[in-house]
């Protein structure tokens, strides 16, 4: 275990390629102060713990948060309504979304459709021009887009002792206009999402991204001596996240082809140092982004 601790303080503290260009901006001078933290990986265990909890979102979750192109959308509606509220952007209509987001105008509309039937999202007529539209996130659709942000500021709070999540957990407002300045950064440069091809791989898959949390936060349970409550094996995945067990053999394929990660009787083998590297870089970007618009 000991060495397993010393593996993971080595190889985190590596800069994650594609990384090494921005370091001088503020969002990864903050993260590479996380990544030096000594409970950096308990914080990330933290996170992890967090995203593999059992959703009370019943659309289902994974239709909603774990699939890249759907995520976006919602997360890009939820950045243009706030926008639209505070004056600085035009209506939120299907036809501005389906400009914004990388899925097809087709994906985007089917989706929105879902939502309006789920509650999720509300179609409101413009009173001056009847023939607009305008998309509405509810709060119910917020707090579950706001999942990972959330779960990343309360994961640095145990770094910093701030107590930004219970200021945002008690204002659904506060979520929205967190989101929609995090739309406006990812638009205008993204430093946080590209350099992370596995991640982004992982993301482009039903719950293969909450998948990739569950391997993870298993790793570092492991080296860091804790219990961690979701076995790995096809079964358990799947009834968790609501997918087929094929489905999340395909989804393990994208490390586990690549000799990033090796898996046995449902638990953790070997987890390579990249793949490791990559995740905890990720992670602390993460973390300092939501953190410092938070503030």
């Amino acid at each position: 275990m000991d060495q397993l601790r010393a593996e993971l303080d080595r190889d985190r503290l590596v800069v994650h390629p594609g990384v090494e260009k921005h370091l001088g901006e503020p969002v990864w001078q903050l993260a590479s102060g996380y990544l030096a933290h000594q409970g950096f990986d308990r914080a990330v265990l933290a996170y992890c713990r967090s995203m593999v909890e059992a959703s009370a979102f019943r659309w289902p979750a994974n239709k909603i948060f774990a699939q890249k192109m759907r995520y976006i959308t919602c997360y890009m509606l939820i950045g243009m309504w706030v926008r639209f509220e505070e004056g600085t952007g035009p209506a939120p209509t299907m036809t501005l979304l389906q400009t914004l987001v990388p899925g097809s105008a087709r994906q985007v509309s089917d989706l929105i459709s879902g939502l309006r039937a789920g509650g999720y999202v509300v179609a409101e007529q413009n009173a001056r021009d009847r023939r607009e539209i305008r998309l509405r996130p509810t709060p119910s659709l917020v707090l579950e887009i706001a999942r990972s942000p959330l779960a990343f500021i309360a994961a640095s709070a145990m770094l910093e002792g701030h107590s930004l999540r219970e200021a945002l957990d008690a204002d659904v407002s506060l979520i929205c206009r967190l989101i929609g300045r995090s739309t406006v950064a990812f638009q205008s440069m993204d430093v946080l999402f590209t350099p992370f091809e596995t991640v982004v791989d992982f993301t482009g898959r039903d719950s293969g991204y909450l998948i990739l949390c569950a391997v993870m936060g298993a790793h570092l349970a492991g080296a860091l001596g804790e219990d961690w409550p979701l076995a790995l094996t096809y079964d358990a995945l799947s009834q968790r996240f609501q997918v087929s067990r094929q489905h999340v053999g395909n989804v393990l394929a994208i490390a586990t082809t690549r000799g990033m990660l090796s898996l046995h009787g449902g638990r953790i083998g070997e987890v390579a140092p990249s793949l490791l590297r990559e995740f905890s870089w990720w992670s602390a970007g993460q973390m300092a982004h939501f953190t410092m618009l938070a503030r």
